[in-house]
C-alpha cells in the first residue's frame, strides 16, 4: 500500500501498477466481492483522506446485517468510479456544470489552466453533487447496472435499476420523526413522505434537506441514496418549484440562485458517510488516534479498564445512552436509533453488549429500541432484550408470602 495526500495526488499521476490495482479492486467489485475489491484498493495507491476504505471495511464488517440498500449505494459508487477509471466525458460535462454553479468564487480564483485542472480533480473526487449529476441525470448508472455489473453485485443489491431510474431530486422540509421513519413535506407537492431515517438528519441544524429519494424494499419503500444537502426553507422551496419544471437539472440552478443570493460557498458539500449509515465519519468522537485514558469518560475508561478495546468501549457506552433515550419515549429512542445502529456496526460490539448491557432492568429499552430501527438491526436488539429478560429475578409464591 503507498500512501498519498490529496495534495500530492494532484501533483502526480497514479503509474500503471496502481491503475492496475484500482482496475482489479473495480472487477472484484463487480462481482459482488467486497473482501478481495478492498486487498486490491489496498494493494496500490490509497488517498489518506479517502474515507472509501473505511466505508468498504464496514460494509465488510457487517457481514450478513448489512442491509441490500447499502450494495446500491456501493454499485452507485462503483459505476462513478468506474466512470472515472475510463475518463467517461459524461464526468468533465458533471465537473464543468458544478465548477460554474456552485463553486464560482473558486473558479474565478483559478489563475490558470492549472488550477483550474486542480479544482475541477478535486470536484470530480469529491463533490458528491458533481458525482450524482454523472450517475443519474447523464445516465452513468444505468449503464453500468444494464452493462456492466456482474450477477454477484446485481443480487446483493435493492431495486438499484430503480435507482438510476427514479431517484430524482427534491426539497423536503423535515417535520419530524416516527420510528425508523423520516417524515417529510415534499416542497414541490405539499404531500407527506416517509423515508427511511439512518441519519440525515442526525446533526443538521436546518429545517430541510434537498436530496435523491430512492426506492428500496424495507419499509417506508424509499431513502436518501446519499446524505441529502440541509438548507433553508428558502432554498428548499425554490429547489420545490424547479423540481415541477421540464429541466431535469433545475434543482442545480436553484441552489446555484442560492449561493449567489448569499449562501456560503460550498454548502453542498456534505460528509462522506458508510455506505450503511447516513452519520458523517468519524462515527464516534474519540475513537480516532490513540487511547487516552485522561481524557475519556469515567464509563469507558471503566469498559477498557475491563479489556474492552476502546473504539468498542465507546460504542458499547452509545448503546447505554440509547437505552436511556428509549426509557424517555419512543421519539428519544426514534432520535438515537442511527447512532444506536451505527454502534451495532462496530466489529465486537454486540458481542461485548451480551454481557454489559444486558441488566434486568434494561429489558423493555431494548424491545422500545428495536421498534425504532431499521429491518437489519431489529433481531438483534430483541436477542438482547432476550437476555436481559433471562437476568430478570422471578418472584415465586413462597417468596411473595414471606
Amino acid at each position: 500500500m503507498r500512501r498519498v495526500s490529496v495534495r500530492t495526488l494532484l501533483e502526480t499521476s497514479p503509474d500503471s501498477e496502481d491503475l492496475d490495482c484500482i482496475a482489479r479492486a473495480l472487477e472484484a467489485g463487480r462481482q459482488g466481492d467486497a473482501a478481495t475489491s478492498l486487498a486490491h484498493e489496498l494493494s496500490g495507491l490509497v488517498i489518506l483522506e479517502s474515507p472509501h476504505r473505511h466505508a468498504m471495511q464496514d460494509l465488510i464488517d457487517q457481514g450478513e446485517h448489512a442491509p441490500p440498500w447499502a450494495y446500491s449505494r456501493w454499485c452507485a459508487d462503483l459505476a462513478y468510479r468506474s466512470m472515472l477509471m475510463a475518463a467517461d466525458p459524461r464526468i468533465d460535462e458533471a465537473v464543468h456544470m458544478v465548477m460554474t454553479t456552485l463553486h464560482l468564487d473558486a473558479a474565478e480564483r483559478a489563475i490558470d489552466d492549472t488550477d483550474a485542472l486542480h479544482l475541477g480533480t478535486r470536484i470530480a473526487a469529491g463533490d458528491h453533487v458533481a458525482q450524482d449529476i454523472a450517475l443519474y441525470e447523464l445516465g452513468g448508472l444505468r449503464d453500468y447496472v444494464l452493462e456492466h455489473a456482474g450477477p454477484g453485485l446485481l443480487e446483493r443489491t435493492d431495486k438499484v435499476l430503480g435507482w438510476a431510474d427514479e431517484a430524482r431530486v427534491g426539497a423536503y422540509e423535515v417535520l419530524g420523526l416516527r420510528g425508523c421513519r423520516l417524515v417529510l413535506r415534499d416542497m414541490s407537492d405539499s404531500r407527506t413522505v416517509e423515508v427511511l431515517n439512518v441519519g440525515a438528519f442526525t446533526g443538521v441544524d436546518a429545517p430541510a434537506l434537498v436530496g435523491r429519494l430512492a426506492p428500496i424494499t424495507a419499509e417506508p419503500g424509499l431513502m436518501f441514496a446519499r446524505r441529502p444537502i440541509p438548507v433553508d426553507l428558502r432554498t428548499a422551496g425554490r429547489v420545490g418549484e424547479s423540481v415541477n419544471d421540464d429541466d431535469a437539472l433545475g434543482w442545480l440552478w436553484a441552489l446555484s440562485f442560492s449561493l449567489c443570493e448569499g449562501a456560503t460557498e460550498g454548502f453542498h458539500l456534505t460528509p462522506s458517510t458508510p455506505y450503511t449509515s447516513d452519520l458523517p465519519y468519524p462515527r464516534f468522537a474519540g475513537c480516532e488516534g490513540e487511547f487516552d485514558p485522561e481524557s475519556a469518560s469515567p464509563r469507558v475508561a471503566e469498559l477498557c479498564a475491563l479489556g474492552h478495546d476502546p473504539v468498542v468501549a465507546n460504542a458499547l457506552c452509545v448503546l447505554e445512552v440509547g437505552l436511556i433515550a428509549a426509557g424517555v419515549s419512543d421519539l428519544a429512542a426514534a432520535g438515537v436509533s442511527p447512532h444506536v445502529m451505527a454502534a451495532l456496526a462496530t466489529p465486537g460490539v454486540f458481542e461485548s453488549a451480551r454481557t454489559e448491557c444486558v441488566g434486568p432492568e434494561t429489558a423493555a429499552a431494548w424491545r422500545v429500541l428495536a421498534g425504532v430501527v431499521p429491518d437489519q438491526g431489529t433481531d438483534r436488539l430483541l436477542e438482547l432484550a432476550a437476555l436481559a429478560d433471562a437476568r430478570t429475578p422471578t418472584t415465586t409464591s413462597g417468596d411473595s408470602d414471606s
